[in-house]
C-alpha cells in the first residue's frame, strides 16, 4: 500500500483505517445480533466493497426477510465486479482490522472471529457524528451484518456473491 502522504485525499477519506474499523465494527455488531456469534474472519472482507459501493448500498433491502438469494437474483448487477473489488479492497480491511485491534473496537477469539470490543452505543456516537457518505456506509454495514447473518454459512455467503474464502 502506498504511504498516506501518497494517497489520494478520496482514498485517505473513506479508506482510511479509522472509518473502515467503525464499520467493520458496526457490521460484526450486526452479525452479533443475528447468529449470537462473533462475525467469522472471512466475512469482514465482504462488508467494505458491498457498503462503500455506491449502487450496491443504496439497493439493499429494507428489512433482513428480503433473503440474500432472492435479493442477489434480483440485482445481478450488484456481483458484477464484485470480486475485483473485494481484491482491491482487502489491505484497506486489513488495516481496519488492525487499527481495530490496536484500539481495542474489536478483538479476534480464538477460532479467529471477531468480536467488538466497544459498547454499541460508541458505534452509534461515531455513526451520528458522521455525514454523508461516511455516515451512510457504517450505518448500512450494522444492516449488512445483520442480513449476511441470515445465510447459513460462510462458504454459501461466499459463493453467493461470487468469491470463495
Amino acid at each position: 500500500m502506498k504511504p498516506w502522504s501518497q494517497r489520494p485525499r478520496e482514498e485517505a477519506y473513506l479508506l482510511n483505517p479509522a472509518f473502515g474499523c467503525l464499520t467493520l465494527t458496526s457490521a460484526c455488531f450486526g452479525y452479533n445480533e443475528t447468529r449470537s456469534q462473533p462475525l467469522p474472519f472471512a466475512l469482514a472482507f465482504m462488508i467494505l466493497p458491498i457498503v462503500l459501493h455506491k449502487r450496491t448500498r443504496e439497493s439493499l433491502p429494507n428489512t433482513r426477510r428480503t433473503s440474500v438469494p432472492n435479493w442477489l437474483r434480483l440485482h445481478g448487477e450488484a456481483r458484477v465486479g464484485f470480486p475485483k473489488r473485494a481484491m482491491a479492497l482487502r489491505p484497506h480491511t486489513r488495516e481496519a482490522i488492525a487499527y481495530g485491534l490496536a484500539f481495542d473496537w474489536m478483538s479476534v477469539d480464538d477460532s479467529g472471529s471477531i468480536l467488538p470490543v466497544v459498547r454499541s452505543s460508541a458505534i452509534t456516537r461515531a455513526i451520528s457524528s458522521s455525514n454523508g457518505d461516511a455516515r451512510e456506509c457504517a450505518s448500512k454495514a450494522r444492516f449488512v451484518g445483520r442480513w449476511i447473518g441470515t445465510v447459513s454459512s460462510t462458504e454459501t455467503l461466499m459463493a453467493l456473491w461470487g468469491i470463495r474464502p
